[in-house]
């Protein structure tokens, strides 16, 4: 799968692994920049786990709560703001970059702003990552929906294999056969190393 210079990884849900994929992109390109400008759990003082893993600066939001990111923010008497979002991207990015969005495509970052505003208002395409398992093909063919009804291009959907269970033998296939976008696998990493997600991301059918 050729990824564009620039990209928006979105997931169909949280805890898919959009911060890994992100990881084994950067990992094999080492001139691409990873950046994750919201964060929610994220300890004060830290950048949190999946900025550290990117090797990104502290979020434009970092936000300490592990709720949607609207509610935390609301928490800290604070609101995401959109203008501030692509002054920090544009401050830390680079000509190659990759943005790792938060949760889901419509995740809401405050109670008129959504993750989806943020990749249109930046305006690349986006890679879709889906988690192998039970109910992967309906929530992967939405998400893809909902992208191409932003006016957004879809360069890509990966499925990452992290926690196979049975429908895993056939969502990947069904999958490529239901898109018009490529489809490839990330298979379990039984060691987070920069070097084996490389090769991962490399190697991916």
């Amino acid at each position: 799968m050729r990824l564009p210079e620039r990209v928006f990884v979105t997931g169909t849900d949280t805890d898919v692994g959009k911060s890994l994929i992100s990881f084994a992109i950067c990992c094999s390109d080492a001139g691409r920049v990873g950046l994750k400008p919201v964060a929610s759990g994220v300890l004060l003082g830290t950048r949190g786990e999946d900025a550290d893993l990117l090797g990104a600066p502290l979020p434009c939001y970092a936000l300490r709560a592990p709720l949607s990111p609207h509610r935390a923010a609301l928490l800290e008497d604070r609101e995401v703001q959109l203008p501030a979002l692509l002054d920090w991207v544009e401050r830390h990015g680079s000509e190659r970059m990759l943005v790792e969005g938060v949760g889901g495509w419509t995740v809401p970052l405050s109670w008129s702003l959504r993750v989806s505003d943020l990749a249109v208002a930046l305006g690349w395409p986006v890679l879709v990552v889906a988690a192998d398992r039970l109910g992967a093909i309906n929530h992967t063919l939405l998400t893809v929906e909902a992208v191409l009804g932003s006016g957004l291009p879809v360069c890509g959907v990966v499925v990452n294999r992290r926690s196979p269970d049975h429908s895993s033998l056939h969502n990947l296939n069904d999958l490529r056969k239901l898109l018009d976008v490529p489809v490839r696998a990330f298979e379990h990493l039984p060691a987070l190393t920069a070097e084996a997600a490389a090769a991962a991301w490399l190697s991916a059918p």
